[in-house]
């Protein structure tokens, strides 16, 4: 029987274990985990981005990762017994911690050897004798493995940051969806009250009842990003990089639109190392300046303490039981993982699904707790990390988890009491709203790329002549509006024929490519801002961007590319909150929209001359500026003619019940101004709108010069940290 070949950790029920090891299910359950793990961003979005729109890069390694679709289950007497271990843990590392930067007896009574403690960077002495932190943990996190002799013991402790929660409430989230009917009649203990408990346990470190908590996160190439992101959306928190925040008069600010903003609470996500460039010896620009002397002043919490990463440390942390053991006297429940001893006998096996079938697979536990002020929380579930074979527990290098599912109705549900109400709808970071500004630029220019991608393709695939119209003229033009929205050198191709055309198209797919990219990479860092199905849409469009490359895509992944391009608006009319940050995002894709039409009208309608009879080929390239621009349709249904210069240009540029003109577009960002009180923009873009009746020519120029104006003054009005010199005078 396959439970035989298995040493677990908890007592299965039979008829649990048959429902979860049901061979005919675990494939499907398996590509049920891989795609919803990718809508969530856990897969595509954490790997594989370029340059961000703003050309900041994103340094991004490969880290696939796979939710392993058989959970790894506890009996409640388990979890309780762990639960009250990883509790009296957490309590005497808040001692050794307050001992190491207070009294240091361990260091006079030589418990905890000078050199080992001095050695070591994670050592703080800044927080030696300083006013002691209210908690120095308020979070914490434990790796368990258990022996085959059926021991647990702790790999390691982890105090400074502890990652993985996010992954947790993430992993859970999935595998109750797909294994919904297994999951529902097994009495799984939730989670889902955990992340009220953390805003309690964060809100319990600052002085005031309510406070603005901000989770700090090292940005999108930080290796546990969609653990931060995920986490943030979860206690619905503004998640926050180091640009974001700022220290004046030893007080923490948030930079939003508004201005500056307080915080009274930080979560850090980010490692002890890289938090204040200024007193710890970091590297790279994730930090914040000044932040732990603001700590210092009171003028901020930072949870967890500078300075509690010290016991992560090896050289430390091999002493942390005689540590213990000196200060209160007693032994821990849990005693340390001795590699050269434990290894020997052999760890413990949990069922795992490969492609060869379901076999034993060794593994680490991540247990994580919270304390409130009063009480510590464990949550009932948490983190399962699959050791590839002579793995190290302390490094599992297998992208592989299990959810953790703590089975029993004995557990008592985790109840807390609300926060007091405060409206953050207003509190938008300044970088956030950078983000949906070029997400939704991106967006357009991909779409409108894309679109006459697909239109160019399905006319020559229907009439195969249009290629040497006029002696290639025609395709010659197709070449100049591709490169002209590309805003590529309008350079003349060597190669014969369609073949030119089919090499301009097949790198206008690369563009497309690179704005989805864009696209990706911005609505990566402000997934809090987006709706939960927007999340699948990011995922078909990142599946669509890797078919893109180097060659012509076929018509019919060009309409399923332009379908979730415009499912993608849709939610962001539909699914996003109208406050500042969609106002911005907005502006951004009427401005792009409008820049777009321009670039294209500019490269294929500049040299048509609109005198009846038109030319064949000045007459196609008009119809393909409409049907690119979702015009063609209206146009027929005004007019019932053939198309017109005048006319064609009129519905695209002038008519504002046409929601593709540039009139309308105009007409949404002058609205998007004044709404922002934006004096400078209206009056930009009423420029704009003045040369609508101007020849073509002068009012493409006068246009694009007064849009063009309008981005440069928007990113110097919100996105642009101000710099106010002042003289410095000596003082005689």
């Amino acid at each position: 029987m396959l439970a035989d070949r298995f040493d677990e950790s908890t007592r299965w029920d039979p008829d649990l274990r048959s429902a979860l090891l049901d061979r005919s299910r675990l494939i499907e359950w398996q590509h049920q985990t891989d795609r919803l793990l990718m809508a969530e961003g856990a897969g595509h979005l954490v790997h594989d981005l370029p340059v961000r729109a703003d050309g900041r890069g994103a340094d991004i390694e490969s880290r696939p990762w796979r939710l392993d679709p058989v959970p790894f289950v506890i009996d409640t007497a388990t979890f309780k017994w762990l639960a009250a271990a990883v509790v009296e843990r957490m309590a005497a590392l808040e001692t050794v911690l307050a001992d190491l930067y207070g009294e240091r007896r361990l260091l006079r009574d030589g418990v905890v050897p000078s050199d080992s403690l001095h050695s070591t960077h994670r050592y703080r002495l800044s927080m030696v004798n300083a006013p002691a932190p209210l908690r120095w943990l308020t979070t914490y996190g434990v790796d368990l493995v258990r022996t085959a002799d059926g021991v647990w013991k702790v790999v390691q402790d982890l105090t400074d940051a502890p990652p993985g929660l996010g992954y947790a409430l993430l992993d859970r989230s999935v595998m109750a969806r797909v294994l919904s009917d297994v999951h529902a009649r097994s009495g799984v203990a939730s989670l889902a009250r955990f992340p009220g408990v953390l805003r309690r346990a964060l809100a319990a470190t600052a002085p005031t009842a309510s406070p603005r908590t901000v989770l700090f996160t090292g940005g999108i190439d930080h290796p546990s990003y969609i653990d931060h992101s995920y986490l943030a959306v979860q206690l619905g928190v503004n998640l926050v990089e180091g640009a974001d925040l700022v220290v004046r008069q030893r007080r923490l600010w948030l930079r939003t639109l508004d201005g500056l903003e307080p915080v009274d609470v930080v979560y850090r996500r980010l490692e002890d190392p890289g938090i204040d460039p200024l007193e710890v010896g970091s590297m790279g620009s994730a930090g914040v300046p000044g932040l732990l002397l603001a700590v210092r002043s009171g003028g901020a919490a930072l949870a967890n303490a500078h300075g509690a990463g010290v016991l992560e440390d090896p050289d430390v942390a091999a002493y942390v039981s005689a540590a213990v053991d000196h200060l209160l006297g007693t032994d821990l429940r849990l005693s340390r993982y001795e590699p050269e001893v434990d290894r020997g006998s052999g760890l413990a096996s949990t069922p795992v699904l490969t492609e060869v079938g379901v076999v034993p697979g060794e593994y680490v536990l991540r247990m994580f707790a919270t304390h409130d002020g009063m009480n510590v929380s464990v949550l009932p579930g948490g983190s399962c990390r699959l050791l590839a074979p002579d793995d190290r527990p302390t490094r599992p290098t297998a992208c592989a988890a299990k959810d953790v599912w703590v089975i029993g109705s004995t557990l008592t549900p985790l109840v807390v009491p609300p926060l007091p109400q405060v409206d953050f709808g207003r509190s938008v970071p300044t970088r956030a709203a950078a983000a949906l500004y070029w997400m939704n630029r991106a967006a357009e220019r991909a779409e409108a790329v894309a679109r006459v991608i697909r239109v160019v393709s399905s006319r020559v695939e229907q009439d195969p002549g249009l290629g040497s119209l006029d002696g290639g003229r025609w395709s010659e033009r197709m070449q100049r509006i591709s490169r002209g929205l590309r805003q590529a050198p309008d350079d003349v191709s060597d190669l014969p024929g369609l073949d030119a055309l089919y090499d301009e198209l097949s790198r206008a797919g690369d563009d497309v490519a690179f704005q989805i990219g864009n696209l990706l990479t911005e609505a990566t860092t402000v997934r809090e801002f987006l709706s939960v199905t927007t999340g699948r849409v990011l995922e078909r469009l990142a599946t669509s961007r890797a078919g893109l490359r180097r060659h012509v895509a076929a018509v019919d992944d060009l309409d399923a590319l332009l379908t979730d391009l415009a499912a993608l608006v849709g939610l962001w009319n539909e699914s996003t909150v109208r406050g500042a940050a969609w106002r911005l995002g907005d502006v951004g894709r009427r401005l792009e929209r409008s820049q777009v039409l321009l670039d294209g009208v500019a490269a294929g309608l500049g040299d048509v001359v609109g005198d009846p009879p038109l030319d064949p080929v000045d007459a196609a390239t008009i119809e393909v500026m409409l049907a690119a621009n979702e015009s063609l349709v209206a146009y027929r249904r005004r007019y019932r003619s053939d198309v017109e210069l005048q006319a064609a240009v009129s519905l695209l540029l002038c008519d504002r019940s046409n929601p593709r003109s540039l009139a309308f577009s105009l007409e949404r960002l002058a609205e998007h101004a004044a709404t922002a009180e934006w004096e400078a923009g209206v009056v930009l873009v009423r420029a704009a709108e003045d040369a609508l009746s101007l020849d073509l020519a002068e009012l493409v120029s006068t246009v694009q010069a007064a849009l063009d104006e309008f981005g440069r003054t928007l990113v110097a009005r919100w996105f642009a940290a101000p710099v106010s010199p002042r003289v410095v005078v000596s003082r005689r």
